[in-house]
């Protein structure tokens, strides 16, 4: 009996000193739990949640969400100028945690 293969995540990680290219063609906010990585408690959080449609150059299915502040304000900025949605953004990620900080532009 063979183990099936895990398929890819249908979502984007970006890791910290790393960047990705993404093209995006849609976005909502949620309410999400998470764990506090510092008092180890759940809190409820507003993500930002955009639909990825090309990631690096790949056509793809997939979303790709945020919970910092300034990294949303950038973002709907973008989408209000009528900037972000079928451009090329280069997200780059630094820090981890809530020192996680994320550079945005338009590439």
């Amino acid at each position: 009996m063979t183990t099936p293969e895990l398929p890819p995540p249908n979502f984007v990680k970006i890791l910290p000193g790393q960047c990705k290219i993404l093209v995006f063609d849609d976005m909502w906010f949620e309410k999400r739990k998470i764990r506090d990585p510092k008092t180890n408690r759940v809190k409820e959080v507003t993500a930002l949640v955009l639909h990825v449609v090309r990631e690096d150059g790949l056509e793809v299915d997939k979303t790709f969400s945020v919970v910092s502040y300034k990294a949303m304000q950038t973002l709907t900025a973008l989408a209000q100028r009528g900037w972000l949605y079928a451009r090329n953004i280069r997200i780059c990620v630094r820090g981890e945690d809530f020192a996680r900080e994320y550079q945005i532009e338009l590439v």
